[in-house]
């Protein structure tokens, strides 16, 4: 099944329509403090999905060491000095090396196809050493059945709105659009509501245990090899 993804706005857009020049500006929210015991200064850690580098660049400060992996160059142009880049999709990564950590944020965990969400399962799974950790951020599953078109929370100094959202069964398909100083980008994309239940299943499969949800909403999971 062929799922619509789609950017528009200043600037390249990646393979999944999202906006690099709007990744760059995108700040860091605090996502990562509550698990900030799991990133001591010299932890090796594989970020899948780094984006323009909003997460690395605060695990850098922290003394990390990360690999920052994206199949977009010109979101990897963007990463801080300090990053290991790897252009690589996700699904066909395959370094020889084993980390301590596997983050996978930016809700990459709602991908519409179970294939590709296996996929990333598997690859963090493949490059964890013995008790190593993934730490994953999934969409709140409430807010994607329940949303509609309007203005939504901004994100930092970037105002967004809901311009378009359809539902079939579990998948939500939407058009997000992003403005600040002048500047808009638009960007739709397909994802898929998942509980608790269904992700825990999935890390199952692949060799993880020791779930551990954090906030109210329980958008990230911490996970164990098993």
């Amino acid at each position: 099944m062929n799922f619509r993804f789609a950017g528009a706005g200043p600037g390249v857009q990646a393979r999944d329509g999202c906006s690099v020049e709007l990744y760059r500006r995108l700040p860091y929210f605090g996502e990562l403090e509550e698990y900030r015991a799991l990133f001591p200064p010299g932890v090796q850690v594989v970020e899948l999905g780094c984006g323009a580098g909003r997460l690395t660049r605060q695990l850098l400060d922290w003394g990390v060491h990360v690999t920052a992996v994206d199949n977009c160059p010109e979101m990897l142009a963007a990463l801080p000095n300090g990053a290991s880049p790897v252009l690589s999709d996700i699904e066909s990564l395959n370094l020889d090396r084993r980390f301590e950590v596997a983050l996978l944020a930016s809700c990459l965990i709602n991908h519409p196809a179970p294939d590709a969400r296996f996929a990333f399962v598997a690859t963090a799974r493949r490059h964890l050493g013995p008790r190593g950790r993934l730490l994953l951020e999934r969409h709140d599953p409430a807010w994607l059945r329940a949303i509609q078109p309007g203005s939504i929370n901004p994100a930092g100094d970037i105002a967004m709105s809901v311009e378009a959202v359809r539902r079939t069964g579990d998948l939500v398909e939407m058009t997000l659009r992003y403005e600040i100083a002048g500047n808009v980008w638009r960007h739709s994309f397909v994802v898929a509501a998942l509980d608790e239940a269904d992700v825990e299943a999935l890390l199952s499969q692949t060799g993880f245990g020791s779930f551990a949800w954090s906030g109210t909403r329980k958008r990230w999971l911490s996970a164990v090899v098993q």
